[in-house]
């Protein structure tokens, strides 16, 4: 009796094993069982000619990007567009602000550069295409006798700038004024 109970535990023990993805034990012809397809991992599918993983879009450094400046418009208050154009092999983002200095001759009281505050509009995030262009507009109040020769241009969180000639005429300056009428605009999709 004891015999039959041990037996019938150890193939009960032995069914228990197998079922639950144990060594299923030698076949009929004394090879040990190959395992099921169902335990095996699936291979990996073999990439496609002429299929490229999707690009990580970063954001776009002053390497990826070409500054240039329009000629202003209007009178009084002029807008003047300044495009950022994405010259590298890639998508690249843009978000915020850039910096825009006016640069020209001394002036007495304020000296030779004019460094533009913010609007107060709400940035987004730009994804410039390769060759696709973001623009910041930037909003000069014109007249006065003090005249740019150039602008120093910073792309949004870069610390390195860009120097491109001053199209326009004379700007007056507001250096420190509460509420000037000339500032700058965060990036925007656009074109020039």
């Amino acid at each position: 009796m004891r015999r039959a109970s041990f037996v019938t535990g150890l193939v009960a023990a032995g069914l228990l094993l197998t079922g639950c993805g144990g060594d299923p034990g030698p076949t009929a012809a004394g090879q040990m069982a190959q395992p099921s397809s169902a335990s095996a991992p699936a291979p990996a599918a073999p990439a496609q000619e002429g299929s490229a993983e999707p690009a990580v879009t970063g954001r776009c450094t002053d390497a990826d990007l070409t500054a240039t400046l329009a000629q202003p418009t209007g009178s009084g208050q002029q807008n003047t567009i300044l495009a950022w154009r994405n010259v590298s092999d890639r998508p690249c983002t843009l978000a915020g602000f850039g910096g825009v200095d006016l640069r020209g001759p001394d002036d007495p009281m304020f000296g030779s550069s004019y460094s533009l505050p913010r609007s107060s509009a709400q940035p987004t995030t730009v994804t410039l295409e390769p060759g696709g262009t973001g623009i910041t507009t930037i909003t000069t109040l014109s007249g006065g006798d003090w005249t740019p020769t150039e602008v120093v241009v910073t792309a949004p969180d870069e610390t390195v700038s860009k120097t491109v000639p001053w199209r326009g005429g004379p700007v007056q300056r507001q250096d420190g004024a509460t509420r000037p009428g000339s500032y700058i605009g965060p990036v925007e999709q656009g074109s020039v």
